[in-house]
């Protein structure tokens, strides 16, 4: 794998890519992330929150509670909020405290979200898409 870290934080949508239509690469990643000791996964609430509320949709709940057992919950400050804030519009939030949960932990974040384009294009977080997750890590 290259990369500057072995912490990844997933966002919402690869998550729901990873359980919605049975089992596809996505869902070969995740739990390839989940099941080796060499990658630290991390989360903040707002993203575990939103894991929980696609997880009960999607009748995924053994998924999270798998996905519990190895995530590590860090939520950042109001100044690490605030540093990646300004990539995002305003309705994006939640972005914009995953973006800065990656800011403090240094962990590449995996998406398909074009919301963090910016923030990735300013080189302030390092930002994967599902398909380079795949091909870099599997």
């Amino acid at each position: 794998m290259q990369g500057r870290s072995t912490r990844f934080l997933i966002d919402t949508n690869v998550f729901i890519a990873a359980v919605k239509k049975g089992w596809t690469k996505t869902t070969e990643l995740v739990l390839h992330l989940f099941s080796s000791p060499k990658y630290i996964l991390v989360a903040n609430d707002v993203l575990l929150a939103e894991y929980e509320k696609y997880a009960r949709t999607l009748k995924a709940e053994s998924f999270l509670e798998f996905l519990k057992l190895r995530v590590v919950i860090v939520n950042p400050s109001d100044e690490e909020v605030k540093v990646c804030r300004q990539y995002f519009p305003e309705n994006e939030i939640a972005d914009a405290v995953h973006a800065a949960t990656c800011l403090k932990t240094d962990a590449i974040l995996i998406t398909n979200d074009k919301h963090f384009d910016a923030i990735k294009k300013a080189g302030l977080i390092e930002v994967w898409d599902i398909s380079e997750a795949i091909s870099r890590i599997l």
